[in-house]
C-alpha cells in the first residue's frame, strides 16, 4: 500500500513536467533562478486542471511494454483524482486529510491524521502540484537544464522513503506556459515510466462529487 501511494506522490509531479527529443545544455545560475522563478509563479496561477495522459512502462524482467492511460484532476489547495481507465481501472483520490485508494477488487480509505507517513505523503502530493515541492531541498536536489522550447529539472531524491524508490524523476517544463507535458521515473530496480500529458485544461470548473470520498 505504501508503495502505491508513495507511487503516486511522483506521477503527481507530471503536473510540473516534460522531457522531449531536443538536446539540453546546463542551465547557468541566473537560469536557474528565472527558472524557479517563472515556474512557482505559473504554479500560483494553476486553480484546477484536468488532463488526459498515457504512461508508458519498461519493466526490467519483462521484455514487453506495459502501456496505461487515465485522467487526472486537481483543484487547489488539497484536492486530486487520479484516475486510470485503461487497461483497468484504478483512482487515487484525495481530499482534504483523507486519501481513498479503488480498484478492480477493494476500496481502501485512509485519515493522513493517524499516521505519520500518510500525512508527509499528502503533503507531498500537494507541494508537487503547487511547484514548490520540486525545489524542497529536504527532499531533492535539483539540476536545471535549458533546451530551445523547453527547460528541464533532474531530481534526485534525498528523504529516505523517496530514495529507497527512485534514483531520478526528469520533469520538462515548456517555455510558453510552464506546464507539463512528460515526465520520465527511474527506480532503484530500473524500472522506468514516462508519462505523456495531453488534452490539459486549465482552471476549469471541477464539481466536488469527482473528489467525493465515501
Amino acid at each position: 500500500m505504501k508503495k502505491i501511494i508513495i507511487t503516486s506522490i511522483i506521477f503527481v509531479l507530471i503536473m510540473r513536467a516534460a522531457a522531449t527529443a531536443q538536446s539540453y545544455r546546463p542551465a547557468t545560475p541566473e537560469e536557474q533562478k528565472e527558472l524557479a522563478l517563472k515556474i512557482t509563479e505559473a504554479s500560483k496561477q494553476l486553480k484546477t486542471l484536468r488532463c488526459d495522459f498515457v504512461q508508458k512502462k519498461t519493466v526490467s524482467i519483462l521484455s514487453d511494454e506495459l502501456v496505461s492511460e487515465g485522467e487526472l484532476l486537481y483543484r487547489q489547495p488539497d484536492k486530486l483524482c487520479w484516475e486510470y481507465v485503461k487497461p483497468y481501472q484504478y483512482s487515487f483520490i484525495l481530499n482534504d486529510d483523507k486519501i481513498m485508494i479503488v480498484s478492480e477488487k477493494e476500496k481502501n480509505i485512509i485519515d493522513t491524521n493517524s499516521s505519520k507517513i500518510f500525512k508527509e505523503i499528502s503533503k507531498l502530493i500537494m507541494l508537487g502540484i503547487s511547484g514548490a515541492g520540486i525545489f524542497s531541498e529536504d527532499k531533492f536536489i535539483p539540476k536545471f537544464y535549458v533546451g530551445t522550447q523547453d527547460c528541464q529539472v533532474v531530481l534526485t531524491p534525498k528523504q529516505k522513503e523517496l530514495k529507497q524508490m527512485f534514483s531520478s524523476i526528469t520533469l520538462t517544463f515548456n517555455k510558453t506556459d510552464y506546464s507539463v507535458n512528460t515526465v520520465e521515473i527511474k527506480e532503484i530496480s530500473d524500472d522506468i515510466s514516462y508519462i505523456t500529458i495531453k488534452n490539459k485544461q486549465i482552471n476549469i470548473p471541477l464539481s466536488d462529487e469527482v473528489f467525493s470520498i465515501r
